[in-house]
């Protein structure tokens, strides 16, 4: 697992075995009172929740993550390059 981003409340991470799908995506998580939700959004051909994988996000929480990427998206992009590429990855924590 590679944590790729820091933002607000949320980590945005990838997997090892995530390297073998075709379209790039990354997971976003949240821990509160020790449960973990988690969601997944795809980076390709456009940035997008995969609906089978959205955690119990509420909806305004999933908007947000989404405009995060958004934002963010040069710096995940290349975070992820970083892992694929088998290179240390150092989570980078904004505020």
């Amino acid at each position: 697992m590679g944590k790729l981003l820091i933002l607000l409340k949320y980590v945005f991470l990838v997997y090892s075995i995530d390297i073998n799908e075709t379209r790039k995506h990354i997971h976003v998580t949240y821990n509160i009172a020790g449960y973990k939700q988690s969601c997944k959004f795809w980076l390709e051909p456009e940035v997008e929740l995969d609906e089978n994988k959205k955690g119990n996000f509420t909806e305004i929480e999933l908007r947000e993550i989404k405009k995060l990427i958004e934002e963010n998206f040069d710096v995940l992009l290349n975070q992820l390059q970083l892992f694929y590429e088998g290179k240390t990855v150092k989570s980078i924590k904004k505020i």
